[in-house]
């Protein structure tokens, strides 16, 4: 059962100006059988890979909410989203739904053709821009951990947001090296730089469900299982060391995430036994990623009231461990 909450609430309050949800009484209530279409698609990458905002539209909305649609820009934006309890991911679904984006409305504009009524957002991670900057100043003198200076320009920039910082040393510099940006993405680009040029190692930082998260290759969390059930289609490289994998919708896998891809498919339901003679190579019962990998780039796509399993997906990017 498809499952999605979309809040959007001004700045300094905690009551939403508008709420459109899938399930009035929360994920595991029941659904609405006239709940609103939804339909988005949401980038999630690295800042210093910069991937523009992200797009969400919700069809059927009333005249007032399309008159309103003006006044809605710089408010904040959260978007819950998954599959809640219900056939065919009964089992797996109440750990898998959650927060897929938390941004700020960067434009906001109501449409009415004919009886089509509809209410699009930009949405961007940041709440900074070219056009409205912020004061990133990173603190970076000799001998300071990096993890000690990001924490202190975040405390600073965003101090109602929670950092989480995975380094695998301190990378402490024998100079200082201090940057200043208007934008997290020219941050984040200086920050990579910095750490690939001095220390050959690689910091990403990104901004995802709410919260800022720094790390570098050696970041491990516990591996996230990949059932065969929640494959929509084949994985398949991309390019080298480079897996795309796509499953129905997902909030529990961030950028970052380690994912464990099923092992065989001996037991699975639905497997269909032949002959030894039809099948000349057991190998065919085996995936051809059977390995840890981690995610680099997430997309959320979806699209509430299409019948068809890929409208309501999450498709991830990963690398084999190796490669990280």
């Amino acid at each position: 059962m498809r499952y999605y909450d979309i809040a959007v609430t001004p700045q300094g309050s905690n009551t939403p100006a508008m709420h459109w949800t899938s399930h009035p009484n929360g994920q595991q209530g029941i659904a609405d059988p006239g709940a609103q279409n939804v339909e988005f698609d949401m980038p999630v990458l690295p800042y210093n890979t910069p991937s523009g905002g992200m797009s969400l539209r919700i069809e059927g909305v009333s005249l007032q909410q399309i008159n309103q649609s003006t006044q809605l820009a710089g408010m904040n934006l959260t978007m819950r989203g998954g599959m809640a309890q219900g056939l065919p991911l009964a089992t797996r679904a109440a750990n898998q739904a959650g927060v897929l984006v938390t941004g700020q409305v960067f434009q906001a504009f109501g449409n009415w053709i004919g009886t089509d009524m509809t209410l699009d957002f930009v949405l961007l991670p940041s709440v900074y821009t070219d056009d409205s900057p912020g004061n990133f100043i990173l603190h970076w003198p000799e001998s300071t951990p990096l993890a000690t200076a990001l924490t202190n320009m975040f405390t600073t920039v965003y101090p109602n947001m929670p950092v989480s910082i995975h380094l695998g040393s301190n990378l402490t510099p024998a100079h200082d090296c201090s940057h200043t940006d208007t934008t997290l993405e020219g941050i984040a680009a200086k920050v990579y730089e910095t750490t690939t040029g001095l220390f050959n190692v690689k910091v990403y930082i990104t901004i995802q469900s709410g919260k800022i998260l720094v790390y570098d290759d050696t970041y491990k969390p516990a591996p996230i299982p990949i059932a065969f059930t929640d494959m929509i289609g084949q994985p398949t490289w991309i390019e080298a060391n480079t897996m795309q994998l796509t499953t129905n919708l997902r909030a529990d896998i961030q950028v970052g995430s380690e994912i464990q891809m099923p092992q065989g498919f001996q037991n699975s339901a639905g497997l269909i036994g032949t002959q030894a003679a039809s099948m000349p190579s057991s190998i065919k019962y085996q995936s051809a990623f059977q390995n840890a990998f981690q995610v680099i780039a997430l997309r959320h796509v979806g699209d509430f009231r299409s019948s068809d399993a890929s409208a309501w997906c999450t498709v991830m990017n990963c690398v084999t461990s190796s490669a990280t």
